[in-house]
Formats: structure tokens, C-alpha cells, sequence
């Protein structure tokens, strides 16, 4: 275990057992909804989202253990004994006994499937967005920018981040504005875990079967993350919720929820509303 990844006063069979401090952007009344962001991200991928949702829900952006302004953990957890802390750490923010729904996006479909399975009947409904939990074997190879190549230049590590975005993220330059870049510098800065290795464990079609909730997958038409491709990731989830509802959204990326908001805002509201 390396040492510097360790947070200080860390405890690691404590926080297996009772979670970590979660930074909540909490916003709104009614039915809870709790929102998981991708890798290297924060409550700010929900950014667009927020507010429209707040409107019908108690809404509940959650900063994953290790991300955003949420406490850390050991960067050297298995992605099991990662989502055993998310698990319990989610326990910490739901009252005893009180139901909600999740949506979670790529890396936090990933980790809110087995939020999922492990609640239960608490868990009313779940919205994945280009969700994490499925194999990468076979999956095509994207041109990213090493960030630690450019970390001691600030316009090279600037021109990285908007190249990556645009790699895996955003479909249209259009999409990536300073404001975009402001946000996306920060949560790079404060990813102290490796979501990739949670993601790429195949375990959120039969989570989701373990859950037994109404499931609903959205995904951008143009989604680099969906190999070999969405009807088959689709599938793979109907094993387990033969009911599963699919929306593919035209003309947006992998960041579905920021580059087509107002669709993903609409389905999200409509699948969760009398849940």
C-alpha cells in the first residue's frame, strides 16, 4: 500500500464498516433523489440539472469518497472495498428507513447500482447515464493528453483539459467554454481515486437485477463509452430488468445531462415523479 495515497488519521476497517464524510449539494423538497457523478468529476456535472429537479425533488448531489470536497480514501482500495465505503457512506446522508431514488452517470452508475442492490426495496427507481459497470475489453482507444505531462504548464494542461473533454465527454467544441474548463480544472485537481478501476468491473446489469426497482438507461447517440454498442449494453440489463426503459438522445455526447439537459431533465422527471 503506498503510503502518500493514505489520508492522514485514515482507518481503513472503520470506514468499510461506517463510510466517510460526503459533501452534499442538497436542493429542493419532496421525493429524494440522489444524484453520483462520473470519474473525475463532482456534484458540478449535475450543474444544468439541479435546479430543474429541485423543482419536483428533494435533490441530493453527492461528492464521491475521494472526489470534490468529500473525504478521502485509500487510493489503494480494491473497487470492492470502494463501493463497500460508498455504500455506507450513503447510509450516513438517507434517514433510517427512507426510500429515494438514484441517477447516476458513468462512474456513478457504476457505484449507484450497488447503492442500489444493497437498499433494496429503499430504492424507488434508478436513472443510469452512460453508466460505468460493464466490461472495457474491446474498447476502442482514446487520444487523451497525459495530465502529469503538461501539469507544470498551465496553457498546455488547459489545452489537455478541453482536449480530453472532448475525447470522452463533450461531442461539440461548442460545449467546452471557459466556465466548462474552470470546473473541470477543479474536480482533475481534487480526483484523489482511480474510478476506472470500479467502472470496468462488470457488475451493474445484475445489480440493478439484485435491486429490483424500475430501471431507466439514457445514453448520447454519440457516446464514445457504448462498444460495442448501446442496444448491446441494453441488453445486457434486460437479462436482469426485462422492463428496462432506453432513451438515446441525438446529437449529444457521453456528458448527456450537460449537452442535452433539457431531454435528460424531462426523463429524469417523467420516470421519477410518481416513484
Amino acid at each position: 500500500m503506498d503510503q502518500k495515497r493514505v489520508p492522514e488519521g485514515w482507518d481503513k476497517d472503520k470506514a468499510l464498516a461506517e463510510g466517510v464524510r460526503l459533501n452534499v449539494k442538497q436542493k429542493g423538497t419532496g421525493h429524494p433523489i440522489l444524484l453520483f457523478h462520473g470519474g473525475m468529476g463532482s456534484w458540478t456535472h449535475w450543474i444544468r440539472n439541479i435546479d430543474v429537479l429541485a423543482e419536483h425533488f428533494d435533490v441530493r448531489a453527492v461528492d464521491a469518497p475521494s472526489y470534490g470536497e468529500s473525504e478521502q480514501v485509500d487510493y489503494g482500495l480494491t473497487p470492492q472495498e470502494y463501493l463497500q465505503v460508498f455504500v455506507a457512506s450513503v447510509n450516513r446522508i438517507v434517514e433510517k428507513d427512507e426510500s429515494f431514488s438514484i441517477v447516476g452517470f458513468s462512474f456513478g452508475g457504476a457505484c449507484g447500482s450497488a447503492v442500489a442492490a444493497h437498499f433494496g426495496a429503499r430504492v424507488r427507481a434508478m436513472t443510469v447515464i452512460g453508466p460505468g459497470g460493464f466490461s472495457i475489453k474491446g474498447r476502442p482507444r482514446l487520444d487523451f493528453i497525459r495530465y502529469g505531462d503538461v501539469k507544470d504548464d498551465p496553457k498546455a494542461y488547459r489545452h489537455a483539459l478541453k482536449h480530453n473533454l472532448l475525447q470522452l465527454m463533450l461531442k461539440h467544441p461548442e460545449s467546452v467554454d471557459e466556465d466548462v474548463l474552470d470546473m473541470q480544472h477543479d474536480n482533475v485537481g481534487r480526483a484523489k481515486f482511480n474510478s476506472r478501476n470500479v467502472s470496468a468491473q462488470p457488475i451493474l446489469p445484475e445489480n440493478l437485477g439484485k435491486a429490483g426497482c424500475r430501471a431507466q438507461l439514457i445514453y448520447g447517440k454519440d457516446d464514445p463509452t457504448a462498444f460495442p454498442s448501446i442496444e448491446h449494453r441494453a441488453d445486457l440489463i434486460r437479462e436482469y430488468v426485462p422492463d428496462l426503459k432506453l432513451h438515446v438522445l441525438p446529437n449529444v455526447g457521453h456528458w448527456a445531462m450537460f449537452e442535452g439537459a433539457d431531454d435528460v431533465n424531462r426523463r429524469i422527471i417523467d420516470f421519477h415523479k410518481d416513484a
